[in-house]
């Protein structure tokens, strides 16, 4: 199965999808902030990001942007609980090149299909 990178500074959020994706027999590594994400993105490609937009220090805007303009873009999915709300930072994360996006909170079902998908169109 395919490698699935998660990063979200919440360690129960990073934990809950862990055992989601691991369910569904995906193999997952974890990134608790955007530098470590960033660490490990430099060594690996995963199939899949699903990524977290607010963050200490480099946020997922930021880690978006680093993808589209390396040369290997790779898959994401934006997820988001938007302390701001007339910012809608699900849909900005699409215009700055998320594959999709989700806002916080979503359901197991809900997050899953939009995993599938993704990695669906491979």
């Amino acid at each position: 199965m395919p490698t699935i990178l998660v990063v979200d500074d919440d360690q129960q959020v990073r934990l809950w999808l862990r055992q989601l994706l691991e369910a569904k027999g995906h193999t997952i590594e974890e990134a608790g902030d955007g530098y470590a994400a960033l660490t490990y993105l430099e060594r690996a490609e995963p199939a899949l990001v699903v990524l977290d937009l607010f963050m200490p220090n480099v946020e997922g805007l930021e880690i978006i942007l680093h993808l589209r303009t390396s040369a290997r873009p790779l898959k994401v999915l934006a997820i988001s609980g938007n302390p701001l709300p007339a910012f809608d930072a699900c849909v900005v994360a699409k215009v700055f090149g998320a594959c999709d996006a989700l806002a916080k909170p979503f359901d197991a079902p809900t997050f899953l299909n939009h995993v599938d998908t993704l990695l669906a169109h491979s």
